[in-house]
């Protein structure tokens, strides 16, 4: 099997429709993003919290188009697209795992291997979320999240969902913000995970579509700077609000002494 087609100016992984409009096939536009040109550049800065954010303290990373490009010639699959999930804010982070498993799922069926019932319903459940960013849209991705299987790309994709915002408790308990970042890591893992179930001997090249296809959604929000501006406003702002949940409570004053 070939590793996957990426039309850039579709959008698509696998040849089919643009997936844009995504619940209804339209435009090849990822949600939210504006068809703007690409910012001018400041690559240092961004590809150097990339770095840090994917774990790449080591790296020289020059920009972050090279920096992709360095990790996937070198064999690293797993780390290019970590770099390239840090770059997305949470909705579009989601869309670009999601039709990773969506071609995951395409590839088993083309090798008379249909996927079964519960991935199917992941698949549809995070679309709609993707479409409608509801919490009744992130809760039910969880929970077809643990029918699929959170080691499925799709399940996996379904967890991201689930980190992106909202409370991780149950829906009367307290509010507990997601730690920061947890989205990023899962749909970085659903990728990995759906580049292996499309084709395990050709894991770079598929790797690399699927890092190709992320590329793309980056500039169509407006370069790399306005991405990763983007993604790591989300970030901070999950950071700070984590770190204020975790806080012990403040214990009542001791009673002065007679």
């Amino acid at each position: 099997m070939t590793a996957p087609h990426v039309v850039l100016g579709g959008g698509t992984l696998d040849g089919g429709t643009p997936p844009g409009g995504i619940h209804d096939g339209g435009t090849a536009d990822p949600p939210n993003a504006p068809n703007a040109p690409n910012a001018p550049n400041a690559p240092n800065e961004s590809a150097l919290w990339l770095a840090g954010r994917a774990g790449l303290e080591d790296a020289a990373p020059g920009d972050p188009d090279a920096l992709v490009r360095a990790l996937l010639a070198d064999g690293c699959a797993a780390e290019a697209l970590r770099v390239v999930a840090c770059a997305l804010p949470p909705r579009e982070g989601v869309w670009w795992a999601w039709l990773a498993a969506r071609h995951a799922a395409h590839a088993a069926a083309e090798n008379a291997t249909p996927p079964k019932p519960a991935v199917t319903e992941v698949l549809a459940a995070v679309e709609r979320w993707v479409a409608r960013p509801t919490d009744e849209h992130r809760r039910a991705c969880w929970d077809a999240a643990q029918a699929a299987g959170l080691g499925t790309p799709a399940g996996c994709v379904a967890g991201a969902v689930f980190f992106t915002g909202g409370s991780i408790t149950p829906p009367n308990g307290p509010f507990v913000p997601p730690p920061a970042g947890v989205h990023v890591t899962m749909a970085a893992t659903g990728a990995l995970l759906a580049a292996v179930a499309t084709d395990a001997a050709h894991l770079s090249e598929t790797a690399g579509a699927f890092a190709e296809q992320g590329a793309e959604i980056v500039r169509r929000l407006g370069g790399w700077d306005a991405a990763v501006a983007a993604a790591r406003q989300v970030f901070d702002a999950q950071a700070r609000d984590h770190a204020e949940a975790s806080k012990p409570p403040k214990l009542p004053d001791a009673p002065a002494e007679a």
